[in-house]
């Protein structure tokens, strides 16, 4: 073989190698993208399925403070049961006078029925609530029913979960049904 030849010879070995490498290289970062593509993906679902459980655990709670903020049979239970789902800002507002509960002679019964919360989630650690529910109360053996909108306030306390933080009494629609 010429040399001429030897080096034609060798450039093209040395291109078919290159070419080669290159393929592989190609065919390597094309696997990668795809690892990536998948890992994104699931990071993605993960994302919502956390998302979620917030957002369902914040209406449990608003739920669960609701029931026994209007469900009871003294102002003593109702305050006592109301208690973990507070934080003291927001157990402060539902009883804003200061004052002591008292436990006295005359009989209340409240009860809640048919409610409705419409959320607002400002941030992954706030949430609001407009609730509108039928309240029966009875005083002294007088009933009374009346669709009442309560604004709950609901913050992500670390380590202690969602916790109602203000309630808002927005008003009473009467003659509805």
């Amino acid at each position: 073989m010429e040399p001429n030849q030897k080096k034609n010879v060798i450039l093209l070995m040395v291109g078919f190698i290159t070419a080669v490498i290159v393929i592989v290289y190609v065919f390597s970062l094309r696997i990668q993208l795809q690892e990536v593509s998948t890992n994104q993906k699931n990071y993605e679902k993960k994302i919502a399925t956390l998302t979620s459980i917030q957002n369902s655990d914040s209406l449990v709670v608003n739920q669960a403070f609701l029931k026994y903020f209007f469900t009871y049979e003294t102002t003593a239970e109702r305050y006592q049961n109301i208690k973990p789902f507070m934080t003291d800002q927001g157990y402060k507002a539902t009883y804003p006078s200061g004052l002591k509960v008292r436990n006295g002679d005359q009989s209340v019964k409240s009860s809640l029925v048919g409610l409705k919360p419409f959320e607002y989630q400002s941030s992954k650690t706030e949430a609001e609530f407009f609730n509108e529910f039928k309240l029966s109360t009875e005083f002294n053996n007088v009933s009374n029913m009346e669709t009442v909108i309560v604004k709950t306030s609901l913050i992500y306390v670390k380590d202690q979960g969602w916790k109602i933080d203000d309630v808002e009494f927005v008003g009473q629609l009467t003659g509805r049904k």
